[in-house]
């Protein structure tokens, strides 16, 4: 299926500059590193108690996100795994059968239980290398899933700079990441990023600009002087980026390998110390939004090396799958993931065994670029074609190019409609082909079961197995909030 999935070819997070970093932070690994981190990260035993959860009372338990209406009046999980689901009667007379003490949840008139969210194909480990440092993306320095940013423009650039060089120690490096350059300059060359416009801000320390959707990054003279001082800077590679920098005014994909080498070992080091924090503060973020299973995508046997070490410590619910993307593109699973655009005779060729994950989240941040180059033949997020060839959908953040919030996909598969840039498109022009829309129900689904079967995670909310629930302060087939604002608890 390898022919309908040419963005994991070009995934910032599998670019030169990512591959080059690993390579730097391998040299310096020492198990060592993360020893400390595995002797204070014991999680917290659940107890023996048996939580029955509750709704007769003016709330709603969805069993799963079906065409037919499933609901339940309780459920019960014991030490994380789904002990029973039907009526209160049913299930409380089966958890008095248990040793284990039972507590009752009854929930609050208008809340919700449905099952949580799955992240596929997610770049957690390369994700915490690249939060050591400011996320100049759409969604601003915070990276907040609740709104994109109206006014993203170069004047944002350059106050954020601003802001980030005076929280820095001198001469330590400012290296950002999340650039999107299609939204600043709708695709062309950013000139007025180039080497001397960046010298012209006069920071006095190395810049390196990283863009979130392709590999090119802008830098100014002094990053370049500190790579010429690295061991790279003495090799004849290194004249050749020059003359690329000088000919294009920024770093183009054969030159992002030389970027790594601005940092020293004392940086690396602290990279690969720091990890299982920033790591963690990402977990912790997505499942806040309502995620209670990672699958994370390993581009390399050191990533697979220190995914293992990073969720060695994690409580031992069944919280994290890996998705070997170095072993090969082509899924014998009918499996496709980081798909935005199909062609119609491309679409016509998949079937009830292939499931297919997109990247919806971009559909509402950039849609300048898919209204004026996309026409014709090809699809841009077919949400609704696949569903009804018969293909299961999955919904994915795409992260780190989108921030890890489940229902904020859901929500725009339900709408399409273009958030960023209000002032550059007519009323008629912010949905973007609605005929792909899909129901509230169809679009719940794509986050939680249709995620959890592209995943392939044996048996999703099955009795007996582990428990994949989440409370909502809203009923969101219901409710009129924004499903992005719904406040989310993990059960």
């Amino acid at each position: 299926m390898h022919f309908l999935n040419p963005m994991l070819q070009n995934h910032p997070m599998e670019s030169s500059f990512i591959q080059t970093w690993l390579n730097r932070l391998a040299d310096k690994y020492t198990p060592s590193l993360f020893q400390s981190y595995a002797s204070t990260s014991g999680h917290v035993e659940t107890g023996p108690y048996i939580d029955i959860y509750d709704a007769r009372h003016g709330s709603v338990i969805y069993r799963e996100f079906s065409d037919v209406l499933n609901t339940v009046e309780a459920i019960s999980i014991h030490n994380g795994q789904l002990l029973n689901f039907g009526s209160f009667a049913e299930v409380y007379g089966s958890a008095k059968s248990h040793s284990a003490m039972v507590r009752l949840h009854r929930l609050s008139p208008g809340e919700a239980i449905s099952p949580s969210c799955v992240n596929v194909h997610c770049y957690l480990v390369e994700s915490a290398l690249c939060r050591h440092y400011a996320d100049l993306g759409l969604f601003g320095l915070c990276g907040s899933a609740k709104r994109v940013l109206q006014d993203y423009n170069l004047d944002y650039i350059h106050n954020a700079l601003d802001y980030l060089n005076c929280s820095l120690d001198k001469h330590d490096c400012l290296f950002c990441f999340g650039l999107d350059p299609y939204l600043l300059n709708w695709g062309k060359p950013l000139g007025e990023l180039n080497v001397a416009a960046l010298d012209a801000l006069d920071l006095g320390r190395p810049v390196c600009i990283v863009s979130n959707n392709f590999s090119v990054a802008f830098v100014n003279s002094d990053l370049i002087n500190q790579i010429r001082q690295s061991a790279i800077g003495h090799s004849p590679s290194f004249q050749s980026f020059i003359d690329s920098i000088n000919q294009h005014g920024y770093v183009n994909a054969e030159g992002m390998s030389m970027l790594p080498w601005a940092f020293s070992e004392k940086e690396l080091l602290w990279h690969l110390s720091d990890l299982p924090n920033t790591f963690g503060a990402i977990v912790e973020l997505g499942r806040k939004q309502g995620v209670s299973h990672f699958e994370v995508a390993l581009q390399s046997h050191f990533v697979d090396l220190l995914f293992k070490n990073l969720v060695s410590s994690e409580p031992p619910q069944r919280a994290f799958s890996a998705y070997y993307t170095y072993q090969s593109y082509i899924d014998e699973l009918a499996r496709l993931d980081h798909c935005e655009v199909m062609k119609t005779p491309q679409l016509v060729r998949l079937n009830k065994t292939t499931s297919v994950a997109l990247t919806v989240g971009r559909l509402a941040t950039c849609g300048y670029k898919w209204v004026h180059d996309y026409h014709y033949d090809e699809l841009f997020v077919p949400c609704s074609s696949i569903l009804r060839n018969g293909s299961n959908l999955c919904l994915h953040s795409d992260f780190p190019r989108e921030p890890v919030c489940p229902l904020r996909l859901a929500e725009i598969a339900t709408e399409r409609d273009i958030e960023a840039m209000p002032n550059n498109y007519s009323c008629d022009e912010r949905t973007l082909d609605p005929g792909q829309c899909i129901t509230p129900t169809e679009a719940l689904r794509a986050v939680t079961h249709g995620a959890a079967w592209h995943a392939k995670i044996a048996g999703f909310n099955t009795e007996g197995g582990a428990a994949h629930y989440m409370k909502l302060d809203g009923d969101p087939l219901c409710d009129k909030k924004r499903w992005r604002d719904i406040k989310v608890t993990l059960l």
